[in-house]
């Protein structure tokens, strides 16, 4: 199902937020303040800056008419007060603003006159503890994150620390690439980028795992079922994600908007064959997957048949010998040979020979 919201023609001016209640935080993280980082920077020079909650407005609100581009990173959500403020700099609507902080909402994009507006999930490797980024973790977690396009700003809004755009702030920092010649179109592009292909990579290790598990299975040894489960959470994680993003691609290049140009167009058109690969990866491992566990099940299903036919046959084996047994058992007085002084090595003989007889028949007919 589509998950896109599409907001044609909406002109929205700044405006005060008279409702700042409706404006709540809906998240799992809980930082102590907000930390805002600001980039800014052109082709010869940039400067990098970390605010708090408190001294960040007047210096934003003269680097916002400045001509360089600029890059405004906030990280944490919960101090609702700082969030509301920054949208009354920049003229955000309180609908928008509710967007920002109730992480339940579905992934989409809306074009204005004044910005455009984008929420996505990103996809990390965490420690689920801290909730932070961490590559070498086995645990795949989703962070709410909307990222705001107005001229000559790029504004993201992500709920904790540690993201997937460590590249990026690489690349503006050593001026490598063609960021800091481009403008904030490009910059938009390039953490879209940053978040597909990070998409990719986690993949690229699931696949990996997915290789192992499917493997063990046709060496019919037992796969570790507890991780085949958390590897299909991660997929249906993923997918959750790319899909919605796969029409947010769609939606960028297809409409007309002064927002994004031509050029960085076509930028968005190899993202969108990214998000299309991601999409391809994620319903082949799901697959493979859902083989394994089926393939799995199968074997764990053979085993125990072949267990129970093995008990069963035992049972049948000692059906003749428990009805001789019963039979000489009762107490009656006249028993041909029971007197007979061979008539135990006879009887053990007879058994053995019943049993024996018994085995050679299952084993011509392979029910065991």
């Amino acid at each position: 199902m589509s998950m896109k919201l599409r907001n044609r023609g909406c002109k929205m001016k700044r405006t005060k937020l008279n409702h700042p209640e409706s404006v709540i935080y809906t998240g799992d993280f809980n930082n102590d303040k907000t930390i805002i980082e600001v980039f800014s920077y052109n082709k010869e020079s940039i400067k990098f800056k970390t605010y708090g909650d408190a001294d960040f407005g007047s210096e934003i609100m003269v680097m916002k008419d400045s001509s360089n581009i600029k890059w405004i990173n906030i990280i944490g959500l919960n101090v609702v007060e700082t969030i509301i403020k920054i949208g009354e700099i920049f003229g955000f609507s309180l609908l928008v603003l509710e967007d920002i902080v109730q992480v339940s909402q579905r992934c989409k994009i809306e074009f204005t006159d004044n910005y455009l507006f984008s929420i996505f999930k990103m996809i990390y490797r965490a420690d689920p503890k801290v909730g932070r980024s961490d590559k070498n973790s086995d645990e795949v977690l989703h962070e709410h994150l909307s990222i705001l396009l107005l001229k000559n700003i790029v504004i993201t809004f992500q709920e904790n620390e540690g993201d997937v755009f460590d590249d990026v702030r690489r690349r503006l920092k050593e001026n490598v690439g063609k960021i800091r010649t481009r403008g904030a179109d490009y910059l938009y592009y390039v953490l879209l980028d940053a978040l597909v292909d990070n998409q990719l990579e986690i993949l690229a290790s699931i696949g990996d795992e997915v290789d192992e598990h499917e493997q063990l299975t046709v060496e019919a040894t037992k796969v570790a079922m507890d991780r085949l489960f958390k590897l299909r959470k991660q997929l249906l994680l993923i997918r959750a994600s790319v899909i919605p993003f796969k029409d947010i691609m769609v939606e960028l290049q297809s409409e007309e908007t002064d927002w994004i140009s031509s050029e960085v167009k076509v930028y968005l058109s190899d993202v969108s064959d990214h998000v299309n690969h991601v999409n391809d990866l994620v319903g082949l491992y799901r697959e493979m997957v859902n083989n394994i566990y089926e393939i799995n099940m199968l074997n764990t299903g053979n085993k125990l048949n072949h267990i129970m036919a093995v008990l069963t046959v035992f049972t049948a084996l000692f059906i003749p010998l428990n009805f001789m047994t019963g039979f000489y058992g009762m107490n009656f007085t006249n028993f041909p040979g029971m007197k007979d002084p061979n008539a135990i090595p006879i009887f053990l003989s007879i058994s053995f020979i019943i049993v024996i007889s018994m085995i050679v028949f299952f084993k011509k007919k392979k029910w065991f």
